[in-house]
């Protein structure tokens, strides 16, 4: 019976103690806080980026909490991680949570910035939060090798630049040239120098000269001022006459433009003679005997010039003997 007794007592210890494990085990696995009040969070990463399932959580260098899972999202393109919160610890909806790590190369923790915006509520148990885009040091060290390689080449080019500039630019030849080039700008340099001092002497030797076409050049100014003075106070003065002139062009200029389009119209005496043929002819014809007449008429005061008006006028009779002479039968 003693026997029976003393196994009961050992599987009651052993039942005891597996107990006391499991609560610690849980414990554990909870983060420590089995008898203290907690809620839950699950807060989404773009990636895990080395961030443990058993990570911290802190506020302000303070630990407020554990992770107690890590879940990839059905897309493959996000990370849950599920945290237990110390119910005294609240954390309002506009912090910042982001991926940190403890130094330069120490663990990393879930790391919850507050707002300076005390306005907004808490998380409630069982709430999902976003955090930033972790820091992936092994990104940056791709982006760096990028960098490294891109410089790299740019030094290469470079280098090929600087040999392409002393095989062309530095080369015997060039030197020469720019040797050649430099004698001659200075050969130029003494020339407009010696140009500049004869200029200098000219016109100290010929300043009167100079001051008195200086003294000419502003008297002619003044009286081309003065002219033109006096010509705006004539147009001023006879602005009307001018006006009634400039009119009369216009009018004359109208005139002859209605006097143009008539003869083109073929109006009048003029215009007809331009357009009508018929009229041409008898013009023409009364300028012939317009011009026979005046010969006549020029021939008649020749004559009557040379004979006198009673000589134009009696005809003597003729004799006989004028006949008979005239007569070639006789």
């Amino acid at each position: 019976m003693n026997d029976s007794r003393i196994e009961l007592k050992v599987g009651f210890f052993v039942a005891a103690g597996l107990a006391l494990l499991a609560l610690l085990v849980l414990s554990f696995s909870r983060g420590n806080t089995l008898f203290v009040r907690t809620y839950d969070l699950r807060i989404l990463l773009p990636s895990a980026a080395g961030l443990k399932p058993t990570a911290d959580v802190m506020m302000s260098g303070v630990t407020i909490g554990k992770a107690i899972r890590l879940e990839l999202m059905p897309d493959g393109r996000s990370v849950a991680v599920d945290v237990v919160i110390l119910a005294k610890y609240k954390i309002r909806t506009n912090a910042l949570v982001a991926i940190d790590t403890q130094g330069f190369l120490g663990d990393q923790y879930l790391s919850v910035t507050p707002s300076t915006n005390m306005d907004a509520g808490y998380f409630r148990n069982g709430a999902v939060v976003w955090a930033e885009t972790p820091f992936n040091m092994q990104e940056a060290v791709r982006s760096v090798a990028g960098l490294l390689d891109q410089a790299k080449k740019t030094v290469t080019d470079l280098d090929f630049a600087i040999n392409n500039i002393n095989r062309s630019v530095l080369s015997m030849q060039s030197l020469s040239n720019l040797s050649m080039t430099l004698s001659n700008l200075e050969t130029m340099t003494s020339l407009a120098r010696s140009m500049a001092q004869g200029a200098d002497d000219l016109i100290q030797s010929n300043s009167p000269v100079v001051s008195a076409a200086v003294t000419n050049l502003r008297s002619f100014s003044e009286k081309l001022n003065l002219m033109a003075d006096q010509l705006d106070g004539i147009v001023k003065t006879n602005r009307p006459v001018v006006n009634e002139a400039v009119q009369n062009l216009r009018d004359t200029s109208a005139s002859f433009k209605q006097v143009a389009a008539d003869l083109e119209a073929g109006k009048g005496l003029a215009g007809g003679l331009l357009k009508d043929e018929a009229m041409k002819a008898e013009a023409g014809s009364l300028l012939t005997n317009a011009n026979n007449v005046a010969a006549a008429f020029a021939t008649f005061g020749t004559n009557l010039n040379q004979r006198g008006i009673w000589r134009m006028l009696w005809k003597p009779k003729q004799t006989e003997t004028s006949e008979k002479s005239r007569d070639p039968a006789h």
